[in-house]
């Protein structure tokens, strides 16, 4: 009983849904793309380029929904339009290029953002 105090949204795997919060129909709302090369393994949250290399900067940026280790000819399930997804999710994953990832993944409209959680003082 004692783990389940001390756990956090990074103690477990996280899933499609620690990412979407809602689509609008799920038709529209991921992909699946197959990188040549993936340089770096992924998990739901992370942010690449269609290169396949892990996002820093640009306006090349895909939303990963699914886990998949690096190599060749990987297939990984992105985000593609219709689609809000939880900004502190993606947070988790990137550090320090998340402003700039949201930023680029929001540009076109297709992907939008959730409100980040509100902490009400009492």
């Amino acid at each position: 009983m004692e783990i389940f105090k001390t756990m956090k949204l990074d103690d477990y795997p996280k899933t499609y849904n620690n990412v979407v919060k809602n689509s609008a129909t799920a038709n529209f709302d991921r992909r699946t793309i197959v990188f040549a090369t993936l340089a770096h393994a992924v998990e739901p949250g992370s942010v690449v380029t269609s290169t396949g290399t892990l996002y820093t900067s640009g306006t090349d940026a895909l939303l990963c929904l699914s886990y998949a280790e690096a190599g060749s000819d990987v297939p990984v399930i992105v985000a593609d339009r219709l689609i809000y997804v939880y900004p502190e999710a993606i947070r988790a994953v990137m550090g320090s290029a998340t402003n700039a990832a949201l930023a680029a993944l929001t540009a076109n409209g297709n992907i939008r953002l959730t409100s980040d959680d509100v902490v009400i003082a009492e």
